[in-house]
């Protein structure tokens, strides 16, 4: 009888934990879905409002060029100002390893030929490959790299030395697309979202991306993504953006940049940036959805029957080139040019 009764205990006891468990989740997905409507949020310019600038440098401490974060002494190491007085529909800043020369390569070859696109990186570690940076940037002149050690727990310095650039080197640019160097771009099918569907103009409030959703911290020492409590104390991140494929909108990046400047350090950049620093500034994230693929989504069926703008690879390096000519038999009617006269 003693034994019915505990094993009966045992049971309610297992059930309370499964039910709250399930309302903890069902909570968030409440709070989540009122904080991030499924609705796109932003303006799209017309033309009286267009020469309206979303921010002004002169907001900022004369300080802050050389600061990022909590690098109190930081420099562009290399730095290209490829903006000059044109303004850019958009541009692609690419976050890149010092060592990956051939992604870089594949790109260029590719889809950066219809976009201006740069490389953005910390410095190696190692003498021989910061010297092959150095040659590869002479015959390309497309990097820009900042004087922090690459690694991954200097991500976030790379996030926010792009909106950095951005602001200072860029500013008049309609869009800016943030995207990794195993990233495949349709740019043809996205400069014509971009005249087509939202505005040659530009937009406001805009930050869209593929989102990830109820994603617990990785505390188990296995991980390469390992966050300690002391670094992240909360068990669940917010919701936040897949790095790999970014657009924002000007005012979205002053905003992020000047919180970010502001804003304790936290390593994963793209939920420090695009999660935590995004809802202190209020921004509205809107999904890519359907406008991200697998790489299988494309390659195991009848790829010119399938629109899509972003597609992440698993050997950028061999796929890229075969995913652009087949790119290029499509028919998109577009302005080829990503400059605005």
């Amino acid at each position: 009888m003693i034994g019915r009764f505990l094993t009966l205990i045992i049971s309610l006891g297992g059930l309370t934990l499964i039910t709250f468990s399930l309302w903890s989740v069902w909570s968030k997905i409440v709070s989540i879905n009122e904080v991030y409507p499924n609705h796109l949020e932003y303006h799209i310019l017309t033309e009286e409002n267009v020469t309206s600038k979303p921010f002004e440098l002169h907001t900022l401490s004369e300080k802050d060029l050389h600061t990022l974060i909590d690098l109190q002494s930081f420099n562009f190491n290399i730095n290209h100002i490829v903006c000059n007085n044109n303004t850019q529909l958009i541009i692609a800043l690419i976050h890149s390893a010092p060592n990956h020369y051939d992604k870089r390569q594949a790109i260029r070859n590719t889809w950066a030929k219809m976009i201006p696109t740069l490389f953005f990186m910390g410095l190696s570690d190692s003498n021989i490959t910061q010297n092959k940076i150095i040659e590869e940037n002479q015959s390309y002149n497309d990097i820009v790299q900042g004087n922090f050690i690459d690694s991954y727990r200097n991500l976030t310095y790379k996030h926010v030395m792009v909106l950095k650039w951005t602001l200072y080197y860029c500013p008049s640019a309609r869009y800016l697309l943030k995207t990794d160097d195993d990233t495949f771009v349709n740019a043809p099918y996205l400069l014509e979202i971009l005249n087509h569907k939202l505005s040659p103009l530009g937009a406001r409030n805009l930050l869209m991306c593929e989102l990830s959703m109820y994603f617990m911290v990785k505390r188990s020492y296995r991980s390469k993504w390992r966050v300690s409590y002391a670094e992240y104390p909360d068990r669940w991140y917010p919701i936040y953006c897949r790095g790999w494929a970014i657009i924002y909108s000007p005012d979205v990046i002053y905003k992020l940049y000047k919180e970010a400047q502001v804003t304790p350090y936290f390593w994963i950049d793209d939920v420090h940036i695009t999660g935590t620093v995004a809802i202190k500034q209020n921004i509205t994230v809107t999904d890519l959805g359907k406008l991200v693929v697998k790489e299988s989504d494309i390659i195991n069926t009848k790829f010119l029957e399938h629109d899509f703008v972003f597609c992440l690879l698993n050997e950028a390096e061999k796929s890229m080139k075969t995913l652009w000519a087949k790119i290029l038999q499509r028919d998109y009617v577009i302005d080829s040019s990503s400059t605005i006269p």
